[in-house]
């Protein structure tokens, strides 16, 4: 397989994930969550993440079947970093925000 192929999946993996990240935690309501301070904000972060990493898992495998390269191990890993990225981001934004958030003792 081209060195060109594997790049241009691995920026279309990354790609997705960002997209369906930031869809599932529109319909998850992560971002008004995180900024309220809501409960179950970070369930809510790693439920969007894992079911993004799931639907980019399975349409790279696919895509892997389809083109018969048999590269299942090196599409789980791009599968892994892409969304690894953006759990990475999210889950800073939740360490970075919620703490500040919190009530204070005396107030």
């Amino acid at each position: 397989m081209p060195v060109g192929s594997l790049v241009i999946g691995f920026f279309a993996a990354v790609v997705c994930a960002y997209g369906l990240t930031e869809y599932l935690l529109t319909q998850l309501d992560g971002r008004r969550r995180l900024l309220d301070g809501g409960v179950r904000t970070l369930s809510g972060i790693l439920t969007a993440n894992l079911a993004s990493f799931a639907i980019i898992w399975v349409g790279g495998l696919a895509f892997v079947v389809a083109s018969g390269a048999e590269q299942f191990f090196y599409a789980t890993l791009a599968c892994i970093a892409a969304q690894a990225l953006w759990l990475g981001e999210h889950l800073w934004a939740y360490y970075r925000d919620h703490p500040r958030l919190r009530p204070e003792n005396g107030e």
